[in-house]
């Protein structure tokens, strides 16, 4: 009796289609065999064979009729509390299990397998983000207490030179001090491309959208860094096709990407003997440019070098200078523009590339232009504005 009943539970949408499809059966084939008795009483076109043959065919579609639809309908459902079952069960374990079965006979049933598995799908991705995003703030923290911790110390150490010396020279002193004062200058470096790097990484962050000429800005730019490269006799170039490309974007944070670039072209180009930098139109977009002929980036590092803190050598950093935020504020500032940002290097050539749209916000380029031309090309007395043009 046990066993009897553990069947019955166990399959009780099976039972309850059996003994609704035996009544259906039943019922037909009495309704069918009285009915074409009474239709073969009183209509009398047909011999009795005929009325046979017509009953035997009626009776036999009939149940076959019924016997489908109840077996479709009982896999429907049995589709369905399946899925129930596994539902239930992926949600007691807060699992994001796919369901790896098909419901044939259940098109519904198998939408929602499929928006289940879709659900589940970028459940995983998410944790596995977040996992990713937690792994990365804790390197995040422990680089950054090395970095800070680094220049401190030596800070602090110099500095107690300095307090318990009494017996110091002045030219010991003032080496002491002048170390102290380097290291406080690497620290402050740090903190500040965290700081930006922070900004960047900010939800709310807003830019300050003005209207500016890529030409001029290059110009500018380049100026700035001429007397370094004059001591590195490296030669500095611009191209821009056409020659006046007007741009939409926040020109201090553009300025910072670009800068960014041509200093890592700098510490990291050995070798170099140029530095140039180009834009194009390209359709709704401008393709910008960052190139050097020096020191080969390794293919393997191509793809992590924008990552925040990775290094292409941990050595650079003492060397150099570096904090390792350059390129993630680099990628976190086109973000913000909408723009993406990657890096090609071969024997010969390494080079930045930056596609950014050239209108933020429903801005129309043709307006942009026009208030350039308006404008004219007359040099203020403050470069920045030489290449901002204020909306």
């Amino acid at each position: 009796m046990k066993k009897i009943a553990i069947f019955f539970k166990h399959n009780r949408t099976k039972n309850y289609y059996i003994i609704v499809t035996l009544l259906l059966l039943c019922l037909y084939s009495w309704t069918t065999m009285t009915g074409f008795d009474v239709l073969a009483q009183r209509v009398n076109r047909f011999s009795s064979n005929t009325w046979q043959i017509l009953e035997f065919f009626v009776f036999v579609l009939g149940n076959f009729a019924i016997i489908i639809v109840q077996y479709v309908k009982w896999r429907r459902d049995e589709s369905l509390l399946r899925l129930i079952r596994e539902l239930r069960q992926i949600s007691a374990d807060n699992a994001d299990m796919t369901i790896d079965w098909h419901a044939t006979y259940a098109p519904k049933t198998q939408a929602l397998i499929d928006v289940s598995n879709t659900i589940a799908t970028n459940t995983r991705r998410i944790r596995e983000e977040e996992r990713a995003s937690e792994r990365s703030k804790d390197e995040m923290i422990t680089n950054i207490s090395h970095d800070l911790r680094t220049p401190l110390t030596a800070i602090i150490g110099y500095l107690g030179l300095v307090e318990m010396g009494e017996n110091l020279s002045d030219d010991n002193r003032k080496k002491y001090i002048h170390t102290a004062y380097d290291k406080s200058n690497q620290m402050k470096v740090l903190v500040e491309d965290l700081f930006e790097f922070s900004k960047t990484q900010a939800q709310d962050a807003s830019l300050n959208l003005t209207s500016l000429s890529l030409s001029d800005l290059f110009g500018q730019l380049l100026a700035s860094y001429e007397l370094e490269a004059q001591e590195k006799n490296i030669k500095l170039t611009q191209l821009t096709n056409p020659e006046m490309i007007v741009i939409e974007a926040d020109s201090d944070k553009l300025a910072r990407v670009l800068m960014n670039l041509i200093t890592n072209a700098f510490k990291y180009g050995d070798g170099a003997t140029f530095i140039k930098l180009t834009a194009q139109v390209r359709d709704e977009n401008v393709e910008i440019r960052v190139i050097n002929d020096g020191a080969k980036i390794p293919g393997d590092a191509l793809d992590d070098i924008f990552d925040r803190f990775y290094r292409v050598e941990s050595s650079r950093n003492s060397k150099t200078g570096g904090t390792g935020l350059g390129l993630a504020i680099v990628k976190g500032i086109v973000t913000q523009h909408h723009g993406v940002v990657s890096a090609e290097s071969d024997d010969d050539l390494t080079t930045f590339v930056i596609s950014l749209p050239l209108k933020q916000k429903g801005v129309s380029y043709e307006k942009i232009q026009n208030q350039v031309n308006s404008r004219g090309r007359d040099c203020p007395n403050n470069w920045f504005d030489y290449w901002t043009i204020d909306k």
